[in-house]
């Protein structure tokens, strides 16, 4: 395991969310690009709160995965319209 992979594991490890939620998580991280590992690294590091908002949304794309592609679509709309209305929240 790389020493990213187990700081990784020892931030999410103290973190609030259920010890399942905590595997489920230590399972998928590993087929993510070493980029992507450290910065989740340092976000994770700076602030644990993330943690949960990662963990939420990387259950709702496991559950739009597995519902079919219309859950998706709606998923990303979503997600889409979060990003705008934030991005208008910064203008003002």
């Amino acid at each position: 395991m790389s020493k990213i992979l187990e700081k990784l594991g020892e931030i999410i490890g103290s973190s609030t969310i259920s010890a399942t939620d905590q595997n489920d998580l230590l399972v998928f991280l590993p087929i993510l690009p070493e980029q992507a590992l450290e910065e989740l690294l340092n976000i994770f590091a700076k602030n644990p709160k993330f943690i949960k908002d990662f963990n939420e949304n990387f259950k709702a794309r496991m559950n739009a995965l597995a519902d079919g592609q219309n859950k998706w679509d709606d998923l990303i709309a979503q997600e889409e319209k979060m990003l705008d209305n934030e991005e208008s929240e910064e203008l003002f």
